[in-house]
C-alpha cells in the first residue's frame, strides 16, 4: 500500500482576470471619452501672418474666390484687433457668427443673386459644411464674415449711424463699423474711430476683442444660456430657401457666459405692430429704385454695328478648353481670358499686364461684371456655364442682336409713362414710371413645354386671395389623380368641385367624375394653401395668363426659373400691389394690404390707372446704364443652337 496520495489540481477562480479586464476596459473608454471632447485650442496668434499678408502686405495674394468688398473697413479692424480671429471660439464658430448667418441669410430673402453675393453667402454655404480645421481657411472664413456684416450694416444700419439721413450714405461706405451687440436691439453698429462712445465700449479691453464675440466676458455677473435648443444632429452644415431659408451650423451644447438677453435684430413688423414678429412671406418694406430703363432700339443698333465689327477684325478668340479658373489661378488660358474680356468691354481701364497668366482680383472683378450681364451667378468662378457664354461668338452674338432689335420694334416707340415689363429670358419683371425703374423683381416663368407667351395689355384688376378655376388640362393631368387619392387632404388644401349653379361641392366619386366630364369645374378657395398665393394681377389675354404669387419661394433663388405652367409667379407681389396702388381711390398702404392677405376673404380691386403691361421675349437688350445685356434662348426662338444652354 502505497502512502503517497497524489495532490488534486486546484481550479483557479475567473474574478481576478474579468475584474482585471474591466478595470482595463474602463481606463480604456474613459481616455476615449476624454480624447473626444477634447476641443482643439486655436493658438492666439496663429493666423496673423495670413491676415497681415492678405490685408497688408499682398492684397493679390487673397486665396478665397470671393473678394473683399469693403478692404479698407476691414483692414481697420483687424489692425485695432491685432489680426486676431473674431467670429471664432477656438475652431468654431461663435455664437454672433452663427446669429450673423442666419440674419444675413434671412436679409437676403427675394433679392437678386448679387445681394447673396455681397454676403458670399455662396461660399459659407459651399464651405460650412463641417466645422473648419485648417488655419487659413479658419482665417479666410473669418475675414468674409467681417466684410458681410459690414456690407449689411451699410445695407440696413446706416441710418442709425448718420442722424441725416440717407441722403449722406455715400460718405460712410469709407468708416470702421464693428459689430457690437450690447443691448436688446440685437446687433447695433459703432463706427471704430474714435468718438466720445468708443471709451466706454472698448474700455475692457483696448483692442475690442471682447464685443466681436458677441457678449461681454468681463462681466461678473455672467448668465448661462442653454444653446441644447439650437444643435442640429450630424456635421451637417445646411442652407435654407434663398427665401425664408436659414444657416443651421452644428453647435456646441456647452454653456456660454452671456451678459445680455440673446435676440437677432429687430426689424418692424408689418403683421403685427409691437408683436416683432416679421410677415412670414418675407418681402420686407418696398423701397424704390430709381434706375433708368433703357431697352431702347436705337441702343442695339449701335451695339450691333460693335458686334460686326469685332466679329470683322480678327481679334477675337474662344477660350481653349481646360481647367476652371478663378482668383489665384495660373494658367496659360488666363491671356486668352483677360483679352477677351477686354474685347467684351468688362476688363477696363487697368493697364495691367495683359501677357500675365495669373487670375488676379482685377480679372476677377472683370469675370463678375460678364456673368452679372449674362445672368449667371456672379461667383467669378470661369467654369464650363461661364466659358459657353464667352466662347459665342461675335457673329452669333450679332445675330441675335438683330432678331432683339426686330422683337423691340414690335413694341411702341414709347411704352407709357407708368409699365410693367416681364423679360422671359431675363427671369425679371420690371415696373418703370417715366423712364426709371422703381421696382424690379425675380419671376418664374413657363416650362419650354408650357411657354410664357408674348402679351402687350394691361393690369384690369388686383385680387387679394384669389381663388384658382383649375385649368382643364392640368385638371385631368395632375389634379384628379390626387384628388380621387386623397379627397380628404385635398379638400384641407380648399379643393372644391363647383357645379354650374356656383356652388362648391364636396370631392366625391361621383362629382369628381362630373368635373373629369367636364360638367363641373374645381377650384381652390382663397388662403394659405392656394396655389396662386395671396396676390394675383389679372391682365386681360387670350392665352389666360396672368401675374401672381407663389407658395413654393424657394425657386426665385435659382439662376434659372422656367418652372410654371405659363403663368408669371412673382417674387414681391405685395411690394407690386403697392406701387400699383397708391394713385387708387381708398387706403392702399402697405398695412392693409398685409390686412387683405390674411384668412381667405376674396377681394377685388378695379384699376382705374391704365398701367401697361409687356411681356416680352428679350435675350438681347442695352439696359439703362449702357451695358449689353444677353441670355439663354430657353424656348429657341432665336433659331441659334448655340445661345440654347439645356
Amino acid at each position: 500500500m502505497s502512502y503517497f496520495i497524489p495532490e488534486r489540481r486546484k481550479r483557479k477562480s475567473p474574478l481576478p482576470a474579468i475584474f482585471l479586464g474591466g478595470l482595463c476596459a474602463f481606463a480604456l473608454y474613459y481616455a476615449f471619452n476624454a480624447n473626444t471632447q477634447t476641443v482643439p485650442v486655436l493658438p492666439e496668434n496663429a493666423v496673423r501672418p495670413h491676415l497681415v499678408n492678405w490685408l497688408e502686405d499682398n492684397p493679390d495674394a487673397w486665396p478665397a474666390q470671393d473678394p473683399i468688398f469693403n478692404p479698407v473697413a476691414v483692414r481697420r479692424i483687424y489692425r485695432r484687433t491685432d489680426y486676431r480671429l473674431l467670429w471664432f471660439d477656438n475652431y468654431n464658430l461663435s455664437d454672433t457668427a452663427n446669429d450673423l448667418l442666419k440674419q444675413l441669410t434671412a436679409s437676403s430673402s427675394g433679392n437678386s443673386s448679387m445681394v447673396d453675393y455681397r454676403y458670399h453667402l455662396g461660399y459659407f454655404d459651399r464651405t460650412l459644411r463641417d466645422t473648419p480645421q485648417r488655419l487659413q481657411m479658419a482665417a479666410v472664413l473669418d475675414v468674409l464674415l467681417t466684410d458681410a456684416f459690414i456690407s449689411y450694416a451699410q445695407d440696413t444700419q446706416l441710418d442709425k449711424l448718420n442722424p441725416d439721413g440717407p441722403k449722406n450714405h455715400p460718405r460712410l461706405r469709407g468708416r470702421d463699423i464693428t459689430p457690437v451687440n450690447l443691448t436688446e436691439g440685437g446687433f447695433q453698429m459703432a463706427s471704430a474711430r474714435s468718438y466720445p462712445q468708443e471709451q466706454s465700449l472698448y474700455a475692457a479691453n483696448d483692442s475690442g476683442r471682447q464685443y466681436f464675440r458677441g457678449y461681454n466676458r468681463e462681466t461678473p455677473n455672467a448668465q448661462t444660456i442653454d444653446r441644447s435648443r439650437y444643435t442640429t444632429q450630424g456635421n451637417t452644415y445646411s442652407r435654407g430657401s434663398s427665401y425664408g431659408g436659414s444657416y443651421a451650423p452644428r453647435y456646441s451644447t456647452r454653456a456660454y457666459p452671456q451678459s445680455y438677453p440673446r435676440v437677432m435684430p429687430n426689424f418692424r413688423s408689418l403683421q403685427d405692430e409691437g408683436s416683432g414678429l416679421a410677415p412670414a412671406h418675407g418681402e420686407g418694406l418696398l423701397i424704390e429704385e430709381n434706375t433708368p430703363f433703357g431697352g431702347d432700339a436705337q441702343a442695339l443698333r449701335e451695339q450691333l454695328a460693335r458686334y460686326r465689327d469685332m466679329a470683322n477684325s480678327g481679334q477675337w478668340r474662344p477660350i481653349p478648353a481646360g481647367p476652371a479658373m478663378t482668383l489665384g489661378a495660373k494658367h496659360a488660358n488666363v491671356i486668352h481670358l483677360r483679352n477677351m474680356l477686354s474685347l467684351y468691354g468688362d476688363y477696363y481701364g487697368y493697364g495691367g499686364d495683359y501677357g500675365s497668366n495669373k487670375f488676379d482680383q482685377r480679372l476677377h472683378e472683370a469675370v463678375v461684371r460678364f456673368q452679372v450681364r449674362h445672368g449667371l451667378k456672379p461667383d467669378g468662378i470661369v467654369g464650363k456655364q461661364t466659358r459657353d457664354r464667352m466662347n459665342i461668338s461675335p457673329s452669333a452674338r450679332a445675330h441675335i442682336i438683330e432678331t432683339n432689335i426686330r422683337r423691340r420694334e414690335q413694341l411702341p416707340a414709347d411704352l407709357g409713362n407708368r409699365f410693367i415689363q416681364v423679360n422671359v429670358p431675363g427671369y425679371t419683371l420690371n415696373y418703370v414710371e417715366q423712364d426709371r425703374v422703381k421696382l424690379s423683381m425675380n419671376v418664374v416663368v413657363g416650362k419650354k413645354v408650357h411657354q410664357t407667351p408674348e402679351i402687350s395689355t394691361r393690369v384690369a384688376r388686383v385680387v387679394f386671395n384669389p381663388t384658382w378655376t383649375v385649368p382643364r388640362s392640368i385638371l385631368v393631368n395632375e389634379i384628379l389623380p390626387k384628388a380621387r387619392a386623397n379627397p380628404t387632404g385635398m379638400e384641407n388644401m380648399g379643393y372644391r368641385v363647383v357645379n354650374g349653379s356656383g356652388d362648391y361641392l364636396p370631392l366625391t366619386s361621383q362629382n369628381l367624375k362630373s368635373a373629369a366630364a367636364g360638367g363641373f369645374l374645381m377650384r381652390q378657395k382663397g388662403g394659405e394653401q392656394n396655389i396662386l398665393g395671396r396676390v394675383k394681377f389679372e391682365i386681360p389675354n387670350s392665352e389666360d395668363i396672368y401675374l401672381h404669387d407663389t407658395r413654393a419661394k424657394s425657386l426665385f433663388g435659382l439662376t434659372d426659373r422656367d418652372y410654371s405652367h405659363g403663368c408669371v409667379r412673382l417674387a414681391k407681389p405685395r411690394q407690386l400691389a403697392e406701387i400699383l396702388l397708391r394713385d387708387e381711390p381708398g387706403d392702399w398702404s402697405r398695412y392693409r394690404i398685409e390686412q387683405l392677405t390674411t384668412g381667405d376673404e376674396t377681394t377685388e380691386v378695379n384699376m382705374s390707372q391704365n398701367v401697361k403691361v409687356y411681356v416680352t421675349y428679350w435675350t438681347a437688350w442695352v439696359d439703362g446704364q449702357g451695358r449689353m445685356n444677353f441670355r439663354p434662348d430657353i424656348y429657341g426662338k432665336d433659331g441659334l443652337a448655340a445661345n440654347q444652354f439645356d
